[in-house]
């Protein structure tokens, strides 16, 4: 598999938009006050309600959490918006530390699988950040996990 993804510049959607368009239309208000209420810049906002630019993954995050649902739904991937969230919310680290183990793998042995090469795997574990949205979908297909899973949003491992 090739180390660099061929849609790593796929960061523009526009059912995206049309959910976030949609998420703002719900709450009633303007797309200053809908940032607020999600916790996010309003650059944030209105560049995803104006040209469908899919934020970070820490800020997806924070718009699924805001409308209690998954990422897909949020990316504009579903129109099912149950979510069952966890009780005991883990976190992505936590989660593909698990997943390793429990596929008997290394780190290493799994980049060679991946579009992104083993130094990652450190990064995300040392520096407690998290991958793009790509990389983490990869990671989701591999162990065949939804993406929210993977996160720690939800004890739900199916897909949706």
């Amino acid at each position: 598999m090739p180390k660099i993804p061929a849609e790593a510049d796929k960061r523009i959607s526009t059912s995206f938009q049309q959910r976030i368009v949609s998420l703002i239309q719900d709450s009633d208000c303007k797309k200053s006050e809908f940032a607020k209420l999600v916790g996010v810049s309003g650059s944030v906002i209105n560049n995803a309600a104006t040209y469908g630019i899919i934020p970070s993954l820490r800020l997806l995050i924070k718009l699924a959490d805001y409308a209690g649902a998954s990422i897909r739904y949020i990316l504009g991937e579903t129109d099912c918006k149950e979510f069952d969230k966890s009780d005991n919310p883990s976190d992505f680290h936590t989660r593909i530390e698990e997943l390793v183990a429990e596929k008997g793998t290394t780190y290493c042995k799994l980049a060679n699988k991946m579009p992104f090469g083993k130094t990652f795997f450190y990064e995300w574990q040392n520096k407690k950040t998290l991958p793009s949205l790509i990389y983490l979908e990869a990671l989701a297909d591999y162990f065949k996990v939804s993406l929210d899973y993977l996160l720690g949003r939800t004890d739900d491992r199916n897909l949706l």
